[in-house]
């Protein structure tokens, strides 16, 4: 019965091991990659729509760049620890909270009573 249990608890430390090893290396094409592409949707879609104006989408954009050279710098030995990855993670959290601000601030482009051309 220890046999087993023994075999057991190894076999779930492995996989554990294994997992977290493919998240490290998925989490920069995956999450942050992906969260990075939904910002910059999501300041296309303000611009758009008329609820982020030309200054603030190049103010977002900017801070986009930063975070991105952020990761450039970070990816220089080749991967990005847990502590990297929560740090964009956090900049990346900031910049949705810019944006989604910028978004309700009733700040308009163009003319008229609604904003458009």
């Amino acid at each position: 019965m220890k046999k087993a249990l023994f075999a057991v608890m190894c076999a779930v430390m492995l996989f554990c091991t294994i997992s977290t090893g493919y998240a490290e290396r998925g989490e920069w094409r995956e999450g942050i990659r992906s969260r990075v592409h939904d910002v910059r949707e999501s300041i296309d879609r303000g611009i758009e729509r008329g609820r982020i104006t030309r200054h603030e989408a190049r103010k977002l954009n900017g801070e986009l760049g930063r975070i991105l050279d952020k990761i450039d710098r970070m990816k220089e030995d080749g991967r990005l620890s847990r502590r990297e990855r929560e740090k964009i993670n956090n900049d990346l959290d900031r910049l949705e909270r810019d944006i989604r601000r910028e978004k309700r601030d009733d700040d308009r482009r163009g003319y008229g009573d609604h904003g458009r051309y």
